[in-house]
């Protein structure tokens, strides 16, 4: 610059035109460069931005699941760990209403209370039953914090956020309620077998410490009694595992053809035993795969070929005359039947035993609940179909039974088809 003003100083003095034009030229060539030194100004970026952006670093940072909404509860941010944990539920548990009334009384506390936090239970059914712990707080922030200079000589304003804490609490009440199931329903399921031990054991200890030929038939009632409390404990253990897991999706892969060889290994000697036949049909393509645990599902198959051969084989009071035949199959599901959209499988269980009134069907899944009919002939725990709707429940699958007395029963499952690239093999 300093270059252009003696330039300039030179052309006066002289006032020859040839140093007016050269002092024209330098000085826009100076100018022209200062111009090209000088830093652009930063862009302007509106208070709103800013504040989603200090929401973001702040709230992105913590270990745990969190939602911001604005003051017109609007979701302005969530955590990258409230997708992790909840994925698709994220926008059900916003439109829960409980969620709306923790909110509700957020919005009519007074400022005594304004520190207070609020809870809020969210129980969700779909897709998966899932209970959900809510913590709200909200707080006032002034709005300058979050503007710029150009704003911060605007009129003072603040701004509401309100934060809220997910925290996903399904495995710890599943658990406490097992507990008080297990000591509810052990306690009734247990009374019978344990008293008939009782009784056995002062006959034995009394009347009959002499006798050998009551020994040896007391002794063999006393242990069926003991086995009968033994598949009890079990079954409720399972039980219990199983719900412990029932939100969690598995990720695993199972090769429907690999599926049904499995079942008829495990089920030969089964068959063997008893007066009935067991047909398993594969799919007709073999590389058919569903997304699931395969030891899970292979005991959903065993439970119900179990109960089709322990209470098909009896036709009221009588055993069977003709052999029972049971039918395993399997076969790519129809949208027209009923099934959900999308592509699925339809895994099949069939019998050719006595059937089951209409009336029984929709309680057959409940725990310890047992066909009176057949309850006093066949010692079953009550628990073997409770454990497949949990399963088929945690496969995101539909688990229905069909039947009809004198004809037969038919156990339907509906499971969702692999999608290979997505599945990786436990």
């Amino acid at each position: 610059m300093m270059h252009a003003v003696l330039i300039a100083a030179c052309g006066a003095l002289t006032g020859g035109i040839l140093g007016a034009g050269l002092t024209v030229v330098a000085l826009r060539r100076g100018a022209d460069q200062q111009i090209e030194n000088q830093p652009e100004p930063p862009p302007f970026i509106p208070a709103k931005v800013r504040m989603l952006m200090a929401v973001e670093q702040v709230v992105s940072s913590l270990p745990s699941a969190v939602l911001v909404l604005d003051q017109d509860r609007r979701l302005l941010y969530a955590s990258p760990q409230a997708y992790r944990q909840f994925a698709e539920s994220v926008g059900s548990i916003e439109r829960h209403p409980a969620f709306q009334g923790a909110l509700d009384r957020l919005a009519t506390r007074g400022r005594d209370r304004s520190d207070e936090v609020e809870e809020a239970r969210i129980v969700l059914d779909v897709p998966l039953h899932r209970i959900v712990r809510g913590f709200f707080q909200k707080k006032a922030f002034p709005k300058n914090i979050f503007a710029c200079e150009e704003e911060r000589g605007e009129e003072r304003r603040t701004v509401s956020l309100t934060f809220v804490a997910l925290f996903d609490v399904t495995e710890a009440e599943i658990t406490e309620r097992q507990h008080a199931d297990f000591v509810a329903y052990a306690s009734h399921e247990l009374r019978t077998p344990l008293a008939a031990l009782m009784g056995f054991i002062e006959t034995l200890q009394g009347p009959a410490a002499d006798d050998p030929e009551a020994q040896k038939e007391f002794l063999g009632i006393m242990a069926a009694q003991g086995r009968r409390m033994q598949r009890l404990l079990d079954g409720l253990l399972y039980l219990s595992r199983v719900q412990m897991l029932e939100h969690q999706r598995p990720r695993g892969q199972i090769k429907l053809t690999d599926l049904c060889d499995r079942l008829q290994s495990e089920t030969t000697i089964l068959f063997r035993q008893n007066k009935a036949e067991l047909h398993v049909e594969p799919p007709e393509n073999p590389d058919l795969s569903v997304a699931g645990d395969e030891d899970q599902m292979l005991q959903v198959l065993i439970n119900l070929v179990e109960n089709a051969l322990k209470y098909g084989s009896h036709d009221g009071a009588e055993a069977r005359l003709a052999p029972l035949e049971v039918t395993v199959g399997c076969h790519l599901a129809s949208p027209r039947d009923g099934w959900p959209g999308g592509s699925g499988v339809v895994l099949s269980v069939s019998d050719t035993g006595p059937g089951i009134a209409a009336r029984h069907l929709p309680r057959l899944t409940e725990r310890f609940y047992r066909v009176p009919k057949t309850s006093a002939i066949v010692q079953g725990s009550g628990l073997g179909l409770a454990i497949v709707q949990h399963i088929i429940t945690r496969h995101g699958g539909r688990f229905v039974v069909e039947s009809t007395v004198g004809q037969g029963t038919t156990c339907k499952i509906w499971l969702p088809l692999a999608q290979t690239a997505s599945v990786t093999k436990q």
